[in-house]
């Protein structure tokens, strides 16, 4: 047993399997060490411990510990599952077949996902009550190293029969009812709403939309559902103390994308019969049903510190896209003449001399016979291929001038004219996506059955074959309303979409996919950001005259919880002005996915000369950004008034980014996080040039004077001596 253990920790091919009656066995990688006996189970490294129990009739979780060895949580099962009308749980309905001690798979477009070891449980259905249904379940827990944070992944497999499952928690654990908490509710489509974010507390029992809760104060555990928005996404705690994150499809009704935009239930339809089901999903016979992903993390040193822990982890094993920057044509270019090789060569030449990395092509590079939306060939009218290569002449230039490609596609549309849909008209989602495909619109508006496999093979191969040609090292997918096609819902035909992407990121792991979340709720914000950058925010202001607080109304949206990097929005975009400079506007920027958008032509000598110096200090330290953003102000920018500031970086090297708007006072006082308290910090006004001095990290922790004319923004680099 002894030469099994030793093995199942060296080969990555080996896993240690414990049933009831066996020895221990354990594994260890990267600090991380998976330990299985007969009677219990745990995943730890030096900063976690997570131990369960282990019966025939399941597992339960039972020591949830930090640095100080105090469990946190009281015993209990860690998952519940509702299957044609039966709760089912850890302990109860299910037959624990054995636990595994394994390095984790790696994922797709995710080189940091195989790293520490990983905890699969195997069960098995055995409830009287469902003695027709033949199921099998799989739950992989993840720790990886230096992390706080477990990663739960639950996977029902069918054994011949299919099963309705209605709700479900991802993870659970066991609080006091008396515990604070805290919960997250997130929400996309800023082309027609800005409450993006929505921040409630809650005491004693409750179940409300949520992807995040977080229970305790200056230490405690929180939990995050990868789950995208929507009413059947839930976080709770019940009179037992039951606290979990999971779905509950029998609140949803139906979900209208971009087709209904009134507050304040804007696309969504709630099931008014709840909790009788209206939706569920369907476990098909002999099929797999992914059920989705979870975080269970500890936090401790404040309340700012879970969020932290959790994007540390999170982007650690998340899509490594690069903080690059990009223009995009759509603004001011669009659909109209401009959206030319001619046109766009000027643009390059001005992008190359600043800094630009990628030019990305947005809609209407496709078209013509043969090539609209759907077929996904360049439009020869538009950018010609006058030397017959097979490359256009515009994309040979954009590489000539030191830039990469990116192209925009709606994947999942076509146009009425694509030869594709003429051939294969069995591939669309009907009847709805024939129907809508007869609506005029230069981009297209019919919807392809995203689970149909020959559609899927069909897709892989337009994208492989683009990236051939043209060396594209980005994608902005758009257009991704999610419909009920036939016997799959709108469920079914997300997670086929998202599985697509998957697989494009394992046949292309050095390109960038970036998902549009502009028009309804598509699979933000977990979902999306675990993919690549969120193209975010086309610039509607709603009646508002605040577009500069709206671009930091959407950081300040995204943070803590979700990566700003990860955020797309419009540099330039109608926003210079005298109360908007560069020195501004580019700061900003650096929080985000940078992007331009905007006719470069236009911008000044100094402008372009200012612009230029903040992209090359971006990429000289762009890398020391760090994976977490601590929210240094919580007044919503989205007035166009008062302050907003944001800290990135690490204890070593940290960046201060602060923003004042109309109004608020000359100064602010702010507290900075995850410094060295002993340690002496060099602060440098980046902007200016400008040293201002040393100071310890205890005294930062507690105050950081910031002051700022109205309309100016500061960085400031905290360089520990």
């Amino acid at each position: 047993m002894l030469v099994t253990a030793l093995l199942a920790a060296i080969l990555p091919s080996q896993q240690a399997t414990a049933r009831p009656g066996t020895p221990l066995h354990r594994l260890t990688s990267g600090g991380v060490t998976a330990t299985v006996s007969s009677t219990r189970a745990s995943l730890s490294n030096r900063d976690v411990t997570r131990v369960w129990s282990l019966t025939k009739s399941g597992a339960a979780t039972v020591i949830l510990s930090g640095r100080s060895g105090r469990s946190m949580v009281r015993p209990g099962p860690d998952f519940q599952v509702s299957i044609d009308g039966v709760t089912t749980s850890s302990i109860t309905g299910w037959r624990l077949a054995g636990v595994s001690a394994a390095h984790p798979p790696r994922e797709p477009g995710r080189p940091g996902s195989q790293l520490g070891a990983s905890l699969r449980f195997h069960y098995f259905l055995v409830d009287p009550a469902l003695s027709a249904v033949d199921l099998e379940l799989i739950r992989t827990v993840t720790l990886r190293p230096g992390s706080s944070v477990f990663e739960v992944s639950s996977t029902m497999v069918s054994r011949g029969t299919p099963a309705r499952v209605t709700s479900y928690s991802l993870d659970q654990v066991w609080t006091g009812s008396h515990v604070p908490a805290v919960v997250e509710t997130f929400h996309g489509g800023s082309d027609w709403r800005d409450d993006y974010r929505h921040t409630s507390r809650a005491r004693g029992a409750f179940d409300r939309e949520g992807e995040v809760v977080r229970f305790g104060r200056s230490k405690g555990i929180f939990l995050v559902s990868q789950q995208r928005s929507g009413s059947m996404s839930r976080v709770g705690r019940d009179g037992a103390g039951r606290a979990w994150v999971g779905v509950d499809w029998a609140r949803d009704a139906f979900d209208f994308g971009p087709l209904r935009t009134d507050p304040p239930d804007y696309n969504r339809l709630d099931n008014p019969a709840y909790p009788v089901p209206i939706r569920s999903r369907l476990l098909p016979a002999a099929g797999r049903l992914d059920l989705g992903t979870s975080y269970l993390g500890v936090y401790a040193g404040g309340a700012d510190q879970a969020a932290a822990t959790f994007t540390h982890d999170f982007v650690a094993a998340a899509a490594p896209f690069e903080r690059s920057v990009g223009v995009n044509t759509f603004h001011p270019w669009s659909h109209g003449p401009g959206m030319t090789d001619r046109n766009l060569r000027r643009q390059v030449r001005i992008a190359r001399r600043l800094g630009v990395e990628t030019f990305m092509l947005d809609d209407q590079w496709q078209g013509g016979d043969g090539g609209e939306s759907g077929d996904w060939r360049f439009d020869p009218a538009r950018f010609p291929d006058r030397n017959d290569d097979g490359t256009p002449d515009f994309v040979t230039y954009v590489h000539r001038h030191g830039l990469a490609l990116g192209l925009w596609m709606s994947p999942l549309e076509f146009n009425q004219a694509s030869k594709t849909y003429a051939a294969h008209p069995a591939w669309a989602c009907a009847p709805v996506g024939d129907g809508t495909a007869q609506v005029p619109d230069d981009a297209g508006l019919g919807v392809w059955d995203a689970t149909n496999p020959r559609f899927q093979h069909y897709l892989l191969d337009v994208v492989s074959r683009l990236i051939r040609t043209t060396h594209a090292r980005e994608f902005k997918f758009d257009f991704m309303a999610w419909l009920d096609c036939g016997t799959h819902d709108y469920a079914d035909y997300e997670a086929a979409f998202i599985d697509l992407v998957h697989r494009m990121q394992r046949t292309h792991p050095h390109v960038t996919f970036e998902l549009d979340e502009t028009n309804d709720q598509r699979s933000w914000p977990f979902e999306s950001a675990q993919i690549g950058p969120s193209w975010f925010d086309n610039g509607h202001l709603h009646g508002r005259d605040t577009a500069v607080g709206k671009l930091l109304h959407d950081v300040w949206s995204a943070a803590p919880w979700v990566p700003v990097e990860s955020i797309g929005v419009g540099l330039y975009d109608g926003t210079l002005s005298s109360t908007a400079s560069v020195n501004f506007l580019m700061p900003l920027a650096m929080l985000t996915h940078l992007t331009f958008w905007t006719d470069l032509s236009k911008l000044t000598a100094r402008q372009r000369t200012r612009t230029a110096w903040w992209i090359r200090w971006y990429k000289a330290h762009r890398d020391e950004f760090g994976r977490s953003t601590y929210e240094l102000t919580s007044h919503d920018p989205l007035s166009g008034k008062g302050w907003a500031a944001w800290q990135l970086g690490s204890a070593r090297q940290a960046f201060v980014f602060g923003f004042r708007q109309a109004g608020g006072t000359r100064s602010a006082h702010l507290r900075l996080h995850g410094l060295s308290p002993h340690a002496s910090y060099l602060i440098r006004d980046v902007g200016r040039g400008r040293g201002l001095g040393a100071v310890t990290g205890r005294h930062l922790s507690r105050r950081l004077r910031v002051a700022l004319a109205q309309h100016s923004a500061v960085v400031l680099s905290l360089t520990r001596r």
